[in-house]
């Protein structure tokens, strides 16, 4: 190769070590800096006339004796090259992080890096950020916990001098105290203080259920349960000539709490068979599927159904009552709620007045 083309190719090799957007050194074979490109001039904020000569003991005192230096010269003299994540460079007024690759060029050593100082910066903000919101919800369910028990001593509580009080009722009315003309008054009083005491028993049974979504779960098989619904309403089922149809070939089982999944089939049959429509007889269809590879279940009846223009999230609230005219608290469905969304599943309902409710769970 002639000394005009080896001019030529050096010339291009020092401009793109120039340019190059990575600050970068060469030292020599006793690791003295030869040359620094302005990427690293100005990262550092030096001047190069302070670091050529120099060996690298001299710039960075620190390196005496660490791994890192015994890295480079081991460069030196296998050859090989190295990368070295997150190093640390110190100037008098800052420190700077860098990934580095350490390489053989002549006798002596090249070093590229690139800076990943505000990286690091911003990892590190992300991290104390994310301990931030750990303490945080750490605290949040502690204070939850701490309301969870004192609602359930403050209903608890209550409820005492609420049976103390439906006691005294019984006693004034066994002993013929109440006059004709008080007696209204008097069975309105029983009436709410009776609706009074099981609101209170319905919102213990309530905080119990969410101080427990957490339960182990274990293999549920939908016809069993089906099954232990229809005996326990078996009288409802023959008074009403209910008909239940269940289909659960795509899914006959499920992983899940099964004191859960009793609660949630239990209300949603019940109620298809407590709701029904008064000129037909109830048809509860009962079946399970897969959408997208999740299990679905779907309960659909034939019965009153109810009115959703005023939004379908209303019927999962605490003590909303759809019908009034069958006695119940509007607690049932808040529980089916409150259980599938602990258990990271969703429920929809899709209601018509007087045509029927379908109600699909993805678990």
């Amino acid at each position: 190769m002639s000394a005009k083309i080896m001019n030529v190719d050096n010339e291009i090799k020092g401009a793109f070590f120039d340019m190059a957007h990575t600050p970068s050194v060469v030292f020599d074979k006793n690791m003295v800096f030869l040359d620094m490109n302005e990427a690293a001039i100005s990262t550092l904020n030096i001047k190069k006339s302070d670091f050529i000569g120099k060996s690298i003991l001299e710039a960075f005192p620190y390196l005496e004796g660490t791994e890192r230096l015994e890295a480079y010269k081991n460069v030196i003299k296998t050859g090989k090259p190295i990368s070295l994540d997150e190093i640390s460079f110190y100037t008098d007024d800052k420190t700077f992080v860098f990934i580095v690759r350490a390489f053989k060029v002549g006798e002596g050593l090249g070093v590229t890096t690139l800076d990943i100082t505000n990286l690091i910066t911003t990892i590190d903000k992300l991290k104390a950020t994310q301990n931030n919101l750990q303490i945080v919800n750490k605290n949040l369910k502690l204070k939850n916990k701490e309301l969870e028990e004192f609602s359930y001593v403050a209903a608890h509580d209550l409820r005492a001098p609420l049976t103390n009080m439906q006691s005294l009722f019984g006693m004034l009315e066994s002993s013929n105290a109440i006059t004709d003309e008080v007696k209204p008054i008097f069975d309105k009083l029983k009436y709410v203080g009776k609706l009074m005491c099981d609101k209170l028993k319905a919102l213990n049974n309530v905080i119990a259920l969410k101080s427990n979504l957490e339960d182990k779960k274990e293999k549920v098989i939908f016809k069993e349960v089906v099954a232990k619904i229809k005996a326990i309403h078996s009288e409802k089922i023959v008074t009403s000539r209910a008909i239940i149809k269940e289909d659960f070939t795509a899914l006959p089982t499920i992983n899940y709490n099964p004191v859960q999944f009793d609660s949630i089939l239990h209300n949603l049959i019940s109620n298809a068979i407590k709701y029904k429509h008064p000129r037909r007889k109830p048809i509860i269809h009962v079946s399970t599927h897969l959408e997208n590879n999740k299990p679905v279940l779907i309960i659909k009846d034939n019965g009153l159904g109810f009115d959703t223009s005023n939004g379908k999230s209303k019927v999962f609230g605490l003590f909303k009552r759809m019908h009034t005219h069958v006695e119940g608290l509007g607690v049932g469905l808040y529980i089916i709620h409150s259980i599938i969304v602990g258990n990271g599943g969703q429920i929809e309902v899709v209601s018509e007045e007087n045509k029927g409710t379908q109600f699909k769970i993805y678990f």
